[in-house]
């Protein structure tokens, strides 16, 4: 990292009240510090902070509002949480919500924000002009470059200070505002599932990089690109991909609409099951967890067998799971929090649970770091902020 950041299944009792700790341990010591800089925690897109604590029971700290329709999740970076709703971008205080900068767009937002050394990255919509990624000074807001796209911008994934993105027609890879190379790809166009330019549903698609792969989705597949000149070195059939493929244990980890797909790096399939959805994807050592209309599993990395199963809301599937030290996050109408381990014959797996009609975004997601846990509320227009219940 740059220098300057460096449900359960139906047998289990649900909580009752607005906050719960159901099943934390009494010497639970939570540890929120730390950042989240871009969706999918990191450029493997795992969703995962593994050297943190959820606390047993949490509390809100502050709320502040946003502009309208804010359904990318916010990021977190030399204390302060970045959010992008409509036409504009706001940088607060992680600690209070007081507001550092606001700067109004002239589109707007496309995507989800990342953080690249000491700018913040913005993908924009413009109606009129070519749609473009800007740079926006991590302590003031004011441009440091713009570049523009033929098309509009998904969310966009650092990985050593590279900026590689992915748009409705292309994957890019990007450096300090220069085009280091481009590869043609289809458009995430659906019309069978009613989605004909998934203009929700891409703003929290971002590709998986690592020192031998971009993966990102095509029309109806998983596609492997070269990191260093964008050549495609594989392709899998999946169909109804627009989900972020993760990265973990030698292979890429991807959605479809209705099936989940485990790639090894040079191609050979590993593991296919007949499960899928369009939320995020968190790993973390031998597993990984999907959201799907009836909540989360947690699979076997190895060979895509579920060790356990739990139920959530509605929406929940097209959410992004995030999963700090041993407790994957989730957020719809409620907070929750579950144990990685899931539920047990004698618990029913939660840590905490916030039932209070915070209405978060199914679009949006969770960020940790500075002390806090943020969730976006879609339907009010405003952030939450999450502190240990004391």
């Amino acid at each position: 990292m740059p220098s300057r950041r460096t449900m359960l299944t139906s047998a289990a009792v649900a909580c009752a009240g607005v906050v719960a700790g159901c099943a934390a341990p009494d010497d639970r010591t939570p540890n929120l510090s730390g950042e989240w800089t871009q969706l999918g925690y990191d450029a493997t897109n795992r969703n995962a902070a593994l050297d943190r604590t959820v606390p047993g029971s949490v509390a809100t700290a502050w709320t502040a509002p946003t502009d309208r329709w804010p359904y990318v999740p916010p990021i977190v970076a030399t204390d302060a949480v970045f959010l992008a709703a409509s036409d504009s971008v706001r940088s607060l205080e992680a600690r209070d919500g007081t507001e550092r900068w606001h700067r109004i767009l002239e589109g707007r937002i496309a995507a989800g924000l990342a953080v690249s050394d000491d700018v913040v990255l913005v993908p924009e919509h413009r109606l009129d002009d070519p749609d473009r990624l800007r740079a926006l000074d991590l302590e003031d807001g004011k441009a440091h470059w713009t570049l523009e796209f033929e098309s509009r911008p998904f969310a966009p994934s650092v990985a050593d200070g590279r900026v590689v993105c992915r748009t409705q027609e292309a994957c890019l890879a990007v450096e300090s505002g220069e085009i280091l190379w481009r590869t043609e790809l289809d458009q995430l166009a659906y019309d069978e599932y009613n989605v004909p330019d998934a203009d929700d549903l891409t703003s929290t698609v971002v590709p998986a990089v690592t020192a031998d792969a971009v993966a990102v989705p095509d029309h109806d597949a998983l596609v492997c690109l070269d990191p260093d000149d964008g050549t495609e070195r594989w392709r899998v059939d999946l169909h109804g991909a627009i989900s972020s493929p993760v990265a973990i244990d030698g292979a890429i980890v991807a959605l479809g609409v209705h099936e989940t797909v485990a790639v090894e790096a040079d191609g050979t399939e590993r593991w296919r099951i007949d499960r899928g959805g369009w939320g995020a994807i968190a790993a973390a050592d031998e597993h990984v967890y999907t959201l799907a209309r009836n909540g989360l599993s947690a699979r076997s990395v190895a060979d895509g067998d579920a060790a356990w199963e739990v139920s959530a809301g509605n929406e929940i599937y097209r959410g992004q799971p995030a999963i700090v030290g041993d407790a994957v996050l989730m957020a719809d109408d409620d907070l929750l929090a579950v144990d990685r381990d899931g539920p047990g014959l004698a618990s029913s797996g939660e840590v905490f649970r916030v039932g209070d009609d915070h209405h978060a975004t199914t679009y949006g997601g969770v960020a940790v770091g500075a002390g806090r846990i943020f969730v976006v509320d879609g339907f009010e227009n405003r952030l939450v902020a999450f502190e240990p219940e004391s």
